[in-house]
């Protein structure tokens, strides 16, 4: 290291550099860079801000921006490879409702995990069954999960076919016009998100911004975040024209919501208990 530095002074970036997958070269390179910062009072990153959008100013996409990141979360991500490539290539966040979409320069490997050999093997390809969704109205879905969520009353041609449940705080209403399917993702809470190398863009439709990002249309209404997934886009009018057509149902009684979770348990139930399978022939 160079003599004008202290390395006691940034100890979490030595102990961070030695584990760092990179040559000598290169951990000196950023020691340097960041111990410089440090002293300097410089290390926060020069971010700007626009409404929902967080752009990352170029030059901080520099290994020395990466360590630094680690330092400033308190060494949460460990600094490997894989997390060097994570803080370089990010272009780009955008916030909607739950959703949190990253737009990134280039596509990233997945970290690797070990996974054990017999795992992988139970993991082959076969035949798989998946269980039939429950055939739920909305406002059975509603009362199922106690939130009384927002749905379009105007789809083009399409028809409502379906209510999924996909877990306590999101649920998926589906449209069908023959083998045509429209589907909405409709969440409140928790933490979700895309990304993407595609550029993600920006509109104010119907006075809301809505988001396109990897051929998802995304939007806040009524503190829910929606997801519109579509086979074909729909044009600026016939988005404005869905848009403006979503709203909340009417309140929920202690009656509806009983009998909802008492058709959702029935119809659960009746899968679990479904015939069993044929034993395999020797």
């Amino acid at each position: 290291m160079s003599e004008k530095q202290n390395p006691e002074a940034c100890e979490n970036v030595v102990d961070l550099l030695e584990n760092m997958e990179v040559d000598p070269l290169t951990k000196e390179r950023i020691f340097k860079r960041v111990a410089n910062k440090l002293e300097t009072g410089t290390i926060q990153p020069e971010n700007t801000k626009k409404d929902a959008i967080t752009m990352l100013n170029k030059k901080w996409k520099t290994a020395a921006a990466t360590a630094a990141a680690v330092i400033i979360i308190g060494g949460a991500l460990s600094t490997t490879s894989y997390a060097q490539g994570m803080f370089d290539s990010i272009l780009a966040r955008f916030q909607v409702g739950n959703m949190k979409i990253v737009q990134t320069d280039k596509e990233r490997p997945a970290p690797e995990t070990n996974v054990p050999a017999q795992q992988d093997k139970a993991a082959e390809p076969g035949e798989i069954k998946l269980p039939e969704q429950p055939k739920l109205t909305v406002q059975e879905a509603r009362a199922a999960t106690g939130m009384n969520f927002p749905v379009p009353a105007w789809i083009a041609d399409f028809e409502y076919s379906n209510t999924v449940i996909q877990a306590k705080t999101m649920v998926e209403v589906q449209y069908r016009q023959g083998e045509k399917t429209v589907n909405f993702l409709i969440s409140k809470g928790g933490e979700n998100g895309i990304e993407t190398t595609d550029e993600v863009k920006t509109e104010v439709i119907a006075g809301k911004k809505v988001y396109f990002a990897n051929g998802i249309v995304l939007w806040e209404d009524n503190g829910f975040t929606v997801e519109l997934y579509a086979q074909e886009d729909f044009d600026t009018a016939s988005l404005e024209k869905i848009i403006k057509s979503f709203a909340v149902g009417k309140p929920l009684t202690q009656e509806e919501i009983d009998k909802a979770k008492s058709t959702l348990d029935t119809s659960l139930n009746s899968e679990k208990s479904g015939p069993a399978p044929a034993p395999a022939s020797n």
